[in-house]
């Protein structure tokens, strides 16, 4: 996956639908959902591009409840 900002361009690493690996300045991400991570980038007007691959995990990775899904 790929995070493109205004003064930046960053690859995360996903493995089952979570950031495995993500260089600064968006290392604080490693361990969020990728819902999450998209969800953070459409609120800052952030470009994220997946591969059919990454959209897959997506789609398959198993939902936690609301309440586990914490914005730090």
């Amino acid at each position: 996956m790929r995070i493109v900002g205004p003064n930046f361009r960053v690859v995360l690493r996903l493995r089952g639908g979570v950031v495995a690996e993500a260089a600064r300045p968006i290392s604080y991400m490693r361990g969020w959902s990728v819902e999450r991570v998209l969800a953070l980038a459409e609120r800052r007007g952030w470009e994220a591009e997946l591969s059919d691959g990454e959209r897959q995990q997506v789609t398959s990775a198993p939902q936690r409840p609301a309440h586990l899904q914490s914005e730090s």
